[in-house]
Formats: structure tokens, sequence, C-alpha cells
């Protein structure tokens, strides 16, 4: 809590010294200040709510159904970023952006862990690219979680009483790209066609520890090609990912990789996704060195499947869609533990409405199964403001 304070009161420093030196205001979404001698401040986000009503089977004590109303965060929990630019010189720009994130908790939790900061990350960009330095989104997946269903609606969530940011389809249709210390670069736009690369801090299954040695950081990246034509437009994806794990108290070492694709395709109103990929030591969870049903290093060779297929139409401030996804794993076992064969499935039906620029209205229904959860069905209605 006291570095989130400490971050706060140096952007309003940066904020005031801006206002003092003289700023123009340009705000079409957040908002904008220039001073005289070109440093810029801007500051955006959004607040997603949800009321989430689910019926999950034979989850109770006695063994029957649990039915819950809760009021939940999204897959995205809200945030505001502040962005602050240096002025150009010798034909390169400096940013750098802090991102602040809060979750609306579930039951009988009031004041724990209430903020968290996503982003801290120093761009600079030129004709070569960008470079990114500092902690962000990574590459491996990240393409497919932009997903309009899951990506600015809840998706797959624990259960009746979960907390913080929802899973979206995260193990129903991709694995997690999440945000962590890294160093990427990306290319500029070569007629459609941009590649990225990076190292990103590893993971260490089961956390910290003396008996785990991750020596190199994870090797990810991704290239990406967007055609526009009359009317629409096609991108089209191919990702990968590498990392050692050494286990020295079992003197076993094993590495997490993978590979992904995937297609975007926008003509008119319509839009349609097909996102897959394929893992190694990476669990139909979707978490990369984590495991929400056990230990970590259960999932050591482990090969694991996600793959989801979504189609939309926007009718101009309506947006109505249907997805399906599944994340799946195959039996392994080693001196480290055994995995078991595991499938979740996740349908989902949605829609989004802009009752104004800043104010979306959502809805979902869903259907999940899965091996290591209980199955539900859910209605989800909420809104999101974006500033």
């Amino acid at each position: 809590m006291k570095s989130v304070k400490t971050l706060t009161v140096t952007l309003a420093s940066v904020f005031l010294l801006l206002l003092g030196t003289g700023i123009q205001t340009a705000s079409a979404q957040g908002a904008s200040f220039e001073s005289d001698t070109g440093w810029n401040f801007s500051a955006t986000g959004a607040l997603p709510v949800f009321m989430v009503f689910s019926n999950h089977e034979d989850f109770s004590a006695d063994g029957d159904d649990q039915f819950a109303t809760r009021v939940m965060s999204g897959f995205n929990p809200g945030n505001i970023t502040f962005n602050i630019a240096a002025p150009s010189q010798n034909g390169i720009s400096v940013s750098a952006h802090f991102q602040i994130n809060h979750h609306l908790h579930g039951p009988s939790v009031q004041n724990a862990g209430l903020f968290e900061g996503r982003v801290a990350d120093i761009a600079i960009s030129g004709d070569f690219g960008t470079f990114n330095v500092g902690k962000g989104f990574g590459i491996y997946n990240s393409i497919a979680i932009g997903d309009a269903g899951s990506g600015m609606g809840v998706g797959r969530f624990a259960g009746p009483d979960a907390a913080n940011a929802t899973l979206g389809r995260i193990g129903s249709g991709y694995t997690y790209a999440n945000f962590n210390p890294r160093v990427t670069y990306t290319t500029p736009d070569l007629g459609g066609f941009t590649f990225k690369a990076g190292l990103i801090n590893p993971e260490k299954p089961d956390g910290a520890s003396s008996g785990v040695e991750t020596s190199f950081a994870r090797l990810e990246a991704q290239a990406d090609y967007l055609a526009t034509f009359e009317g629409g437009s096609a991108q089209l994806w191919l990702g990968g990912m590498y990392q050692n794990v050494n286990v020295v108290a079992d003197d076993f070492d094993y590495d997490i990789n993978g590979w992904d694709t995937g297609l975007k395709f926008v003509f008119g109103g319509f839009g349609l996704t097909g996102a897959f990929s394929q893992t190694t030591g990476v669990g139909a969870d979707g978490l990369i060195g984590l495991n929400l049903i056990g230990s970590g290093l259960a999932q050591a060779e482990v090969e694991a499947t996600q793959w989801y297929a979504e189609g939309t139409y926007d009718f101009g401030r309506f947006l109505l869609g249907a997805s399906y996804g599944e994340g799946s794993q195959d039996a392994a076992q080693t001196v480290l533990g055994s995995s078991p064969d595991i499938t979740n499935e996740l349908l989902m039906v949605f829609f989004r409405l802009g009752v104004t620029e800043q104010l979306t209205l959502m809805g979902e229904f869903q259907t999940f199964a899965s091996d290591a959860q209980a199955d539900y069905i859910a209605g989800i209605l909420g809104m999101q403001f974006n500033f």
C-alpha cells in the first residue's frame, strides 16, 4: 500500500508541474495535458462491474447444488493507466506507463489486497521499432486473449464465492500471457507484418525456492500479419515460447514450451475468430508455471491444448456474439508427481450495448463443464465505464 501511495503522490506532482507550465487540454477519451516544452501527461482507464447469477453442481457440503448472486469484477479489474511522454529527440520517443488495478472481492473480504500494479513500463520507439522495458503484458497467446466475449466480460470463474478478476478463457481457450517484468522488441509495421520477441521473467513452479532453478528468462515471440481490404480485414498470427526448469532436489529438468496460431476475420459487421495452441509443461488450467488444482511441478511434461472459436455481429452500438472453447491435458507422470486427464469446456453467448461513448452495458449467458471444477451455468449483467 505504501508503494501505491508513493506512486500516486509522484504522479500528482508531475500533473501539478505540467499545470504550472501552461498546459493545453485535448480529451476524446481520458484526460491529456501537454506542456509548452512538449511533455505530455495522460490518464485513461476502465471500471467494469458485473452482477453474476450462477448455479454450481454438487458444490454444497451436503452434495446439493449451490446458487449464488454476486457483484464481481470481470476478466479485467478496474484500472487506471498514467502515461508520461517526453519530447521526441533525435527521432526517438520515450514514455513511461503505470497502471493501478482494483479488484472487487468475494464474500467476507473487505480490504485485503485492494490494489495491484500490473504495468510499470518504459517504451522507447522510433523508425527502428519499439523497445519495452519493465513490467507489462506477455507475448505468447496475447492476441488470442483479445476475444470479444471474455475480453470485455467475465468468462470462466472459480466458484460461487469467486474473488478478484475472473479467468476469461484462461484454461478454456488460451494460455494466459500474464503481466511480468520483461524486455521486448517490436518491429515497425512492415506492410502489415510485425514481429515481436522478448525475454520474460521465468516462472518458478511452486514459487520462490532453492529447490528449483530457472537460470534463463523465458523466450517468447510472435509474428503477426494484418491485411485490410474494402469492408474488412484479416489477421493471422503465429507465436511460441520456451523456458527451462531445473528441479535441483530431484536432479530433474524439463522444458515449458508451446506454440499458438490464430485468425481474426472481419467483413462488414461480421467477425470471426479462431485460435489454437499446444503446450508442454503447462496444464489445462492455462497458467504458466502455476496450477489451480495442485503442485505446479506436477505439470512437468504434461501436454495440453487450448482452442476457441467465436462469431460476432456488430450492429453499430449493439454487438451480439457466441463462442465455444476448450482446454485439455493428457495424463502424465514424472518423479515430481502426476497429472490427470482434464478437459474444460466453456460456451458463451454475449452482447455489448454502447449507451454512450463511455458507458457500455454487457450481458453473458454461459455454461461451464470441467473435470477439475464444479460444473455451472451463469447469467451475467454488467456495465463498464471507459475514460
